[in-house]
């Protein structure tokens, strides 16, 4: 691989990066708007992954951090009893 090519895409992977880190980072009213802004986009105005992860974000409103499975209680399939 060339040294340009290799430039590129460490540059590509560290602008992706620190999108997600920002996306995760802020808050849920900033994701919104985030997300209506791009829902202005003439090619992913009504796409299914800006639909569903606009859902997605409104659905984690409900919880206090969004860090304990949006908030929800979790179900007894998912923490199954010990057994000795």
């Amino acid at each position: 691989m060339s040294v340009p090519l290799q430039q590129f895409v460490v540059g590509v992977l560290v602008i992706a990066c620190a999108v997600f880190a920002a996306w995760r980072l802020s808050t849920a009213r900033l994701r919104l708007r985030a997300l209506d802004a791009l829902g202005t986009w003439p090619l992913v105005r009504g796409t299914s992954w800006l639909v569903a992860l606009r859902r997605r974000t409104v659905e984690g409103l409900g919880g206090a951090c969004g860090g304990c499975a949006q908030g929800t209680p979790a179900s007894p399939k998912a923490s199954p009893a010990r057994r000795h």
